[in-house]
């Protein structure tokens, strides 16, 4: 009899995958890059179980690209800098993003979304420095909440997500800071 309430409760309670794309509406807040919003996206799996009625985990395994633009003050506030003579150089970043979410469902239809989110740069596409050396930290600890509509297999999201860390890795004088919007879709397999 306990056998079959274990095996009952496992099946109704089973994990779901699946694949997902979004849009990033990406900021690099800090002295030396511009303060503006620029356009990037993403790819990537997630999966999720609800382990009652309400709560459930949902990590994630993201592909992301991000850019940002060097600011006209770059050349004042850091030494090291390159004689590029383009102050609004283009830079381009992507991350392997592993956000591990807390789920509440407020109904079949909508469900909330927080918890940390761990980014690598994997490659970054900045040349701000001389000598091939990097000015961004390769780890970037932040915090992610949203929503989520659910719609059969298709998911609708949006979210946001702060950065914590510093990812300046020229000195410590100035600390430069992540902040992304995300809009997306995703679609169960399973």
């Amino acid at each position: 009899m306990v056998m079959c309430l274990i095996v009952s409760a496992v099946s109704a309670q089973q994990l779901h995958y699946g694949i997902k794309a979004n849009l990033n509406i990406f900021k690099l807040d800090g002295k030396g890059i511009e303060d503006n919003y620029t356009l990037g996206g993403g790819l990537g799996v997630y999966g999720y179980r609800d382990f009652t009625k309400r709560w459930g985990l949902q990590p994630e395994l993201l592909f992301s690209q991000v850019s940002a633009k060097r600011g006209d003050d770059f050349s004042a506030r850091y030494i090291h800098n390159s004689n590029t003579t383009d102050p609004n150089k283009s830079i381009k970043l992507s991350y392997i993003t592993l956000p591990v979410l807390l789920r509440y469902n407020v109904n079949r239809l909508f469900t909330i979304n927080a918890g940390p989110q761990y980014s690598y740069l994997f490659y970054a596409n900045e040349n701000l420095l001389t000598y091939n050396q990097r000015a961004f930290r390769r780890s970037d600890l932040g915090v992610a909440a949203g929503g989520t509509f659910t719609f059969s297999v298709l998911h609708v999201y949006a979210r946001y997500v702060w950065g914590l860390s510093n990812v300046n890795d020229i000195d410590d004088r100035y600390q430069w800071k992540t902040q992304q919007a995300q809009i997306g879709i995703g679609i169960n397999i399973r």
